[in-house]
């Protein structure tokens, strides 16, 4: 199996990069943990400028098909009827590639993140053109922030960035934006170099599609 590379780059590459790029902060809700049996029912993206200005902000609630059973309610608060009326992955999947298109996709954990949206969009038959990854809790661990754990919330109140509704994906996404300026004016103050991953080579697509297909032989889930 693949594992991400790290790409540590240079500071003066960064700027190069993220001037060319921007990024896409993301964050969804699903309904398990696994993303090659499970789905995506909400997802957010926020667009940032390499200058730190917020372009775009957009957020819907995904449909993830008839009897299938929205997972933790009791940490997402989505019901099967919040559920409803929203439109599948499918309908959204063109919407969420625009959004993502040419930047560095940026979230907390963004393996996790990461790991749902593009397997959702190649199940949609929806090619993201991302290259890389950069997450707020890898990178608070190469900035050595002295908290307790890396977990949204520990690093929200570290730089007293307010959370407002925990596990909705409009307002996580909100919060991790808000880190990611935070700790990008960190790492350019100390000299450190963003931990970026790739995640989207030809090769990582081709893994994907083998996982699919082999999760489908499976017993199912739901």
């Amino acid at each position: 199996m693949l594992t991400d590379s790290v790409s540590i780059v240079t500071r003066t590459e960064v700027r190069r990069q993220s001037r060319a790029r921007g990024y896409a902060v993301l964050d969804v809700e699903t309904t398990g943990l696994d993303p090659y049996r499970d789905r995506v029912i909400q997802v957010a993206i926020r667009q940032i400028s390499a200058d730190g200005v917020t372009e775009s902000v957009w957020e819907t609630l995904v449909n993830p098909g008839a009897g299938v059973d929205p997972g933790p309610v009791e940490v997402h608060g989505l019901t099967s009827a919040h559920l409803a009326e929203a439109p599948s992955y499918q309908e959204v999947a063109a919407t969420i590639a625009h959004h993502l298109r040419g930047r560095v996709f940026v979230a907390h954990n963004a393996a996790f993140d990461w790991a749902f949206v593009s397997v959702e969009s190649d199940r949609a038959g929806v090619r993201l053109e991302v290259l890389d990854w950069l997450c707020t809790m890898r990178l608070a661990k190469v900035l050595a922030l002295e908290v307790a754990d890396k977990s949204l919330a520990t690093i929200a109140a570290y730089y007293t960035v307010e959370q407002l509704k925990a596990h909705d994906a409009g307002d996580d996404t909100r919060v991790a934006a808000e880190i990611l300026l935070r700790e990008l004016a960190d790492a350019t103050k100390i000299g450190v170099a963003l931990p970026l991953v790739a995640c989207n080579t030809a090769r990582h697509r081709v893994e994907r599609t083998v996982r699919r297909w082999f999760s489908r032989l499976g017993p199912a889930r739901r």
